[in-house]
Formats: structure tokens, sequence, C-alpha cells
């Protein structure tokens, strides 16, 4: 070969990666020796080397037989790790907890049932129930009325600024009634006077006052005829009109007072006729 050949072998054993601290170089011939010593562990390489140089004529060179390579294997380097120390766990106790059991619940407070006081009361008296009366209905008079009412007649005059009063005369008078009601009947009367008589008939009267009065006035209206002595066969025919009073004593018995106006309008007796009377009568049915 026409190149120089170079062999190197190099052989390095480091037994730590740290840098290194010292260097010591040994050279014998073709090989050299280094130490090296890394803080306190020490490392040996070897280096060799041989040199062939190519003529151009072919000669054999001589064989040349390197030594193997010492391979030194570093004694192991037990590093010892730091001591790891462990803090041991801290018990803290806690303060301990009393806890009182609950009150027991008070007894509740005995029960003392007293026994009802007996008590005798008096038996209630009767009750009398006192029912009121039925309202009173208010008395009827009686249906069929006669009475008797004497009383005094005369003529009613009157002129310029005087009232007079002439041909009076005693009257006797009888009449009937027929109650239909407690405030209208009707009646008839008959007058009887010395010169004359009078006839009254179909009639009405008309009580003023309530039904249950015992005192009722009334007016009354009737048709009249009246017959005279000095026309025998006459009869003047006329209306009488008539205000008065009856007083009831019960059903069946009455007092009556009453004034009547009798007109008549015939050319003789055409002068007002007033009678004044008073009686009593009962009643029947």
């Amino acid at each position: 070969m026409r190149a120089w050949l170079a062999v190197v072998s190099v052989v390095a054993v480091m037994a730590s990666s740290s840098a290194a601290a010292q260097s010591v170089v040994v050279s014998d011939g073709h090989t050299s020796t280094m130490s090296l010593n890394l803080f306190g562990s020490q490392s040996q390489v070897t280096f060799g080397f041989g040199v062939h140089v190519h003529r151009p004529r072919r000669v054999f060179a001589p064989v040349v037989v390197s030594p193997p390579p010492v391979y030194v294997q570093p004694a192991p380097v037990y590093v010892q790790p730091p001591p790891v120390y462990v803090q041991p766990p801290q018990v803290i106790e806690a303060p301990p907890v009393v806890m009182s059991p609950p009150p027991l619940p008070a007894p509740p407070p005995p029960v003392v049932v007293a026994p009802a006081p007996v008590v005798v009361a008096p038996a209630p008296a009767p009750q009398v129930v006192t029912r009121p009366p039925p309202p009173r209905e208010p008395e009827r008079p009686a249906l069929i009325g006669i009475k008797y009412q004497p009383g005094f007649s005369g003529l009613l005059t009157s002129g310029p600024g005087s009232v007079g009063f002439s041909d009076g005369r005693f009257v006797h008078g009888v009449g009937l009634e027929a109650r239909l009601s407690r405030w209208f009947a009707l009646r008839s009367d008959v007058e009887l006077r010395s010169n004359s008589r009078s006839y009254d008939v179909i009639g009405a009267k008309l009580w003023l006052a309530g039904a249950d009065w015992k005192v009722k006035p009334f007016v009354s209206a009737s048709l009249s005829g009246t017959e005279y002595d000095l026309r025998p066969n006459a009869l003047a025919i006329g209306v009488v009109g008539s205000g008065g009073i009856d007083v009831f004593f019960g059903r069946h018995f009455f007092l009556t007072g009453e004034v009547k106006v009798r007109a008549t309008p015939d050319g003789c007796c055409s002068v007002p006729q007033v009678t004044a009377s008073a009686g009593a009568g009962v009643a029947f049915f």
C-alpha cells in the first residue's frame, strides 16, 4: 500500500463523569501510558502506534504484533446516598371531648283526679206556661135593634140678624135598625107630634168610630114623608139628615141621642123642622 497506515488504538476507561484533576504521561517506545487521577480514583490509558513505510519494491514487512489492549476494569465505586431523614409523623393528641349525657326528662307531675263534687240541686219548680189569651175580636152589635126616643121638635126660622125657634112641640119617636156590620146599618123611624107625623124610611146610618169603641158617633140620612093635620090627605115628601151618638153596653142594650133636620119642599112647609131626641134601645140576634 502506498499510503501510510496508522492504527491507533485507544482504550479509555473512566470511573467517574467528573472533570480530571491531574494527569501523568509515561512513554515507552511505541506505547504510552497515561494515568488520570479523577478526584481520588486512578485510571490508566495506554496508547500504541506503529509506522509502516511503503517502499516501491515488494518487501514483506515484518508482522507487527500489537499487544492486545488491556482493559482495566475500574473497581466499582459505591457511593452511599445521603441519608434521607424522614421526620416521624407528629401525633397531636386532641383534647378529650367530654360529652355529658343529656339530662333525663323530668317525670310529669302526678295527675290527681279529684272526684267531682256531688251537687244535689233541688228539683226545678214546675213551669206554668201561660198562654196569652187569643186576641179578642171586637164585639159586633146585635143584628136587630129597637129604640124609643122622646124629644122636642120645632120650626127653625131665621131673619136678618136673628135666628128663631117656633111652634115647639113634644115628639115621640120609635125606630128600627138592621145592623149589617160594625160600622153600617139600615134604619127606619116614625115621629109622632101633636099636629103632624113623619115617616123616615130607606135610611142609612154610618158609625164614625172604631169597631171596638163603646161610644160611637154617627151620621144618617133618610127619605122622609110628613102628614100635617092641616092637609089630612096630602103627604109632603122630603129628606131628613141627622147626627148623633150611640153608647153601647154589651151587645143587647144601648143609649142613643141625635138631632134631626127635616126639609120638605112644599109651599106651606118649606121651613126646616128641627127635632132633638134621646132614648134607649135593645138589640136581638
